[in-house]
């Protein structure tokens, strides 16, 4: 059962820490609790609301399945989603930073835990939680009575606004109410609450047509087609809002339509974690812990809405009492996701990225885990989510599964990239998709430099130029446990000069090999310009599954292409 929480505005909460401080006597101020249909006092002096007042301290519960996980293990496995700020996002260093990071992490600091924080999909978080790969998350994620029937919440930390957001040349006049958006082309960040309200409120009242919604996996993506101008304004959280309004030279023409409670999310049916996070979380609200962390990364001048102390506003209620919902129906499963390791170009999470020549193509290959209940059938694909700048996308295009990822399976996923010409370090992040183009699991990613640096030569084993244009030409179908096959790559020779018998050789790289030797001449000669056949003869594993193997055509030391195949083995 979830605990109905009172929240009060931040002036009380900054006066009760100046009178701690001060220890001067003032009169006490009550709290009056407002029943969810009583209609709340007038406040002398408007004020955004930041946090509410802490909950009651419940005492410790029985233990439960994911606490007793995070003892036995010593961590707290924490999902979040770098692509919200202030609340999480990467900085120009490449570090991650913003509000929720440092909440959480002083949560573990006061459990005497460490924490594990995690890049996923925001649209993942929900799965993650049911599927035990996270045992927390902390997304900006905002209270709903639908989220209430699948998760279990944290007290809230902050009460963030709606606003609306504009270019700053744009001529719409303020916004006080949604309706005044129904003839605008708006964008919403997809599965947020946001994309709930205009869905709810214009669309399926008819008071906008559907296709004037512009849905986006992602908040920069919506401020960037804001920019643009293919949108006119972006609904969104008044954090975010204001953040962006001063990072992309953008205006905000509507705040304060409707609140949004934001807590921790946790998985239903942990009592002890939940007893545990929220009695660490009474004592940060009250010591005005996370009121610092407010002011350093949300809204600096919270101080200033306090003058004297004569001028405290009455108390009133900023958010009615979330009802008790039914619970869900179960999902049919879960989509999971969980990155294992960087098969080509590691950069150690950005503190050592490969060096690559600027205009160079190379293959960055992840290998993943179905890490869910569901599994991954064509259609599904590896999409590009977003980056450290616009070029970090590096051209690469979306990688479609062309065979079935059953649960608990590995697979590595290859994309083709030109390294960016403008000499930088660059950072792009990628995300699993499933046919409905729903982001799910972990993020992952691929760092490199193309600043000249003798310190970072370009890996072993990798192309050092962009020299050839691969596709998969065979299997397209799975093959039977210990049949003979042919892997055939179809590779266009774009290097300048003829690959012939005596200056070329193929090789296996890494994998399942398949095949009983290393090297093997070339026997063709492919011209610069012309295309041709790569074919390799293998034999299928003895097991069912799904298996990588990775080859290459190499000229002396010289590797020219990279050839990756994901072979599907099933039983006879």
């Amino acid at each position: 059962m979830n605990k109905a929480v009172l929240k009060i505005i931040p002036v009380l909460v900054i006066l009760s820490m100046l009178l701690g401080a001060c220890a001067a006597t003032f009169p006490a101020v009550p709290v009056v609790l407002v029943s969810p249909s009583a209609t709340p006092a007038p406040s002398l002096t408007p004020a955004p609301s930041l946090t509410p007042a802490p909950s009651a301290t419940i005492p410790a519960a029985i233990s439960d399945d994911v606490w007793d996980r995070i003892v036995a293990n010593n961590k707290i496995v924490v999902g979040t989603s770098y692509d919200y700020p202030p609340f999480a996002s990467i900085d120009p260093n490449f570090h991650a930073v913003g509000f929720d990071l440092v909440l959480i992490k002083e949560i573990g600091q006061r459990l005497n835990i460490p924490v594990d924080i995690q890049n996923y999909s925001f649209d993942g978080l929900a799965d993650a939680l049911q599927l035990n790969q996270i045992d927390l998350a902390v997304a900006a994620i905002s209270v709903t009575p639908e989220r209430l029937s699948q998760m279990s919440f944290s007290p809230v930390y902050y009460v963030n606004q709606t606003s609306v957001l504009a270019r700053k040349d744009s001529t719409i006049k303020p916004i006080t109410d949604f309706n005044q958006l129904a003839g605008l082309r708006v964008g919403v960040q997809r599965g947020t609450t946001y994309e709930s309200m205009m869905q709810q409120t214009l669309v399926d009242t008819g008071k906008m047509a559907a296709e004037k919604l512009f849905r986006y996996t992602h908040a920069n993506e919506a401020v960037r087609d804001l920019r643009e101008k293919r949108i006119d304004v972006v609904v969104l959280g008044q954090a975010t809002a204001s953040y962006y309004g001063d990072q992309k030279d953008l205006r905000v023409v509507g705040d304060g339509l409707q609140e949004q409670d934001l807590a921790l999310a946790m998985r239903l049916g942990t009592p002890r974690l939940k007893a545990e996070i929220d009695r660490v979380m009474d004592e940060m609200l009250t010591d005005g812990t996370i009121l610092g962390f407010i002011q350093q990364y949300i809204q600096p001048d919270i101080t200033s809405l306090v003058q004297t102390p004569t001028l405290v506003p009455t108390v009133r209620p900023i958010a009615t009492l979330i009802p008790l919902v039914a619970t869900a129906t179960p999902a049919a499963c879960w989509n999971g996701m969980k990155f294992v390791a960087d098969v080509t170009y590691a950069d150690k999470n950005m503190s050592t990225p490969p060096f690559i020549k600027p205009g160079d193509g190379f293959v960055k290959t992840w290998r993943v885990q179905n890490s869910g209940t569901c599994t991954w059938i064509p259609g599904y694909q590896l999409a590009y989510a977003y980056g450290s700048v616009s070029a970090a996308q590096m051209n690469g295009q979306p990688i479609k599964i062309a065979q079935n990822v059953t649960p608990g399976q590995t697979i590595d996923l290859s994309v083709n990239l030109v390294a960016p010409v403008q000499p930088s370090t660059y950072q792009g992040f990628w995300q699993i998709e499933n046919a409905l183009g729903q982001p799910f699991g972990q993020t992952v990613w691929v760092g490199i430099t193309t600043l000249p640096d003798t310190a970072n030569p370009v890996a072993t084993g990798q192309p050092a130029g962009n020299f050839c244009e691969v596709t998969i030409t065979a299997p397209k179908t799975a093959v039977h446990v210990s049949d003979s096959f042919d892997s055939v790559w179809t590779v266009k020779n774009i290097s300048g000069n003829d690959w012939t018998t005596d200056s070329v050789d193929y090789k296996f790289i890494s994998g399942e090999k398949m095949r009983e030797n290393n090297v093997y001449d070339f026997s063709q000669t492919i011209k610069t310009g012309e295309s041709g056949k790569i074919i390799v003869d293998m034999i299928a594993p003895l097991k069912p599954g799904i298996y990588n193997t990775t080859w290459a055509i190499v000229s002396g030391n010289k590797t020219l292409c990279i050839l990756t195949m994901n072979i599907t083995v099933i039983a006879k």
